[in-house]
């Protein structure tokens, strides 16, 4: 009996002990899984620093960059005594040509108004021996005064080391040029405000005397556009269009206007508002360098500001270098403008509406704008 008690009370023993070890067992597994956790977040506790501090020294890196061309850019104005300049690092897009793209973070753009020759992007790749072979878009007289001021200057596009006899106009109204002209000794705003006007002046004065000017690329013309069509641009701001981005060409009445490269008709037509471009032509020119696609890169040129004749072109016509395509126009033609000049354009994507681009932009479109409409002098060579 005795023997019986004991074995129950050993077999009692035993089964206490093995449930001991299960819940010890259990316990360490349990110590163990959270172990294993804590070592987990630990590790992802250590890569969150590291992409931390990755981040913390790029924005400082980026920031000291910053610095360093703001400074470098100083220090080119102190040796060279131009602006300065900086990059359009903003997420916008131009379209190029067929679909292709611009991105303004491949350009500088200056920051200064007015700049230099080659101070603009170079959009289209174009070369001074491309410029050598086109065709002048307006033919200047030769200066017989070699004695000359210094609002003359050498163009270089056409023949090497010719200089010719125009001035450099400053519609600013900032400068000595006020936004008027002098016309049979009585001055007249460059725009006339009515069609009325404007055909009245050209019967009153069909050949103007007038001789050749330059009106300049990123020009800020404030009073000038004085018609409800400059006002308002892409931004929604209602702002006055007043920046400039073609180039001038002042000339007599009846000046011939050339084609600078062989191309294609655009488009042809007359935009009768008050300050358009009264009678404007837009070719589509190919320009012989090569293109990433392996294609000529086009180019799309707008002349304004012409006379009737311009009608004797149509759409899809071909246009040889050279060719006269039109003549500058008097104020009943051109848009009411007592100043008769060709206004070059030239854009990288063919017009949104036929025959018209936009001739001025706001300030605050001007970084996008000088990316669409080059300026005109990597074709017409250094008029200033």
């Amino acid at each position: 009996m005795t023997e019986i008690v004991q074995r129950r009370g050993q077999k009692l023993r035993q089964r206490t002990d093995r449930e001991s070890y299960r819940q010890s067992a259990k316990r360490n597994l349990e110590v163990v899984a959270l172990t294993q956790k804590i070592r987990r977040l630990d590790t992802a506790k250590r890569k969150l620093h590291v992409i931390v501090k990755f981040i913390l020294c790029a924005v400082v890196l980026g920031r000291g960059y910053s610095i360093f061309t703001k400074a470098s850019g100083r220090r080119r104005r102190q040796n060279t005594g131009t602006a300065g300049w900086f990059n359009a690092f903003q997420h916008v897009k131009v379209r190029k040509n067929n679909g292709r793209m611009i991105d303004s973070e491949r350009f500088l753009v200056p920051k200064e108004l007015m700049q230099p020759f080659g101070a603009y992007p170079n959009i289209f790749n174009i070369t001074q021996e491309m410029r050598h072979q086109f065709h002048p878009v307006v033919k200047f007289p030769r200066r017989k005064n070699l004695s000359q001021d210094d609002s003359t200057c050498i163009s270089h596009g056409r023949k090497l080391n010719e200089t010719f006899d125009y001035i450099v106009k400053d519609f600013t109204g900032k400068g000595a040029t006020e936004n008027t002209i002098t016309v049979g000794g009585k001055k007249l705003p460059q725009l006339l405000p009515s069609r009325e006007e404007a055909i009245a002046h050209a019967k009153a004065f069909p050949n103007p005397s007038k001789g050749y000017d330059i009106g300049r690329y990123d020009e800020d013309r404030q009073g000038m556009y004085t018609s409800s069509l400059f006002v308002g641009g892409n931004n929604g701001t209602g702002m006055r269009r007043t920046l400039h981005v073609g180039l001038d060409i002042g000339a007599p009445v009846g000046t011939e206007v050339y084609a600078f490269e062989d191309g294609v008709v655009h488009s042809v037509g007359y935009n009768p508002d008050v300050g358009d471009y009264g009678h404007v032509i837009v070719i589509e020119h190919t320009l012989s360098s090569r293109a990433e696609n392996g294609r000529g890169v086009k180019v799309y040129a707008l002349y304004g500001h012409l006379a009737k004749c311009v009608i004797n072109i149509q759409s899809g016509d071909k246009i040889t270098k050279g060719q006269v395509i039109g003549r500058i126009g008097n104020t009943d033609e051109n848009g009411g403008w007592t100043g008769a000049h060709l206004h070059f354009q030239v854009a990288v994507n063919p017009p949104m509406k036929e025959h018209d681009m936009p001739g001025t932009v706001t300030l605050v479109d001007r970084d996008v704008a000088l990316l669409e409409y080059a300026d005109p002098r990597y074709i017409l060579g250094e008029l200033y």
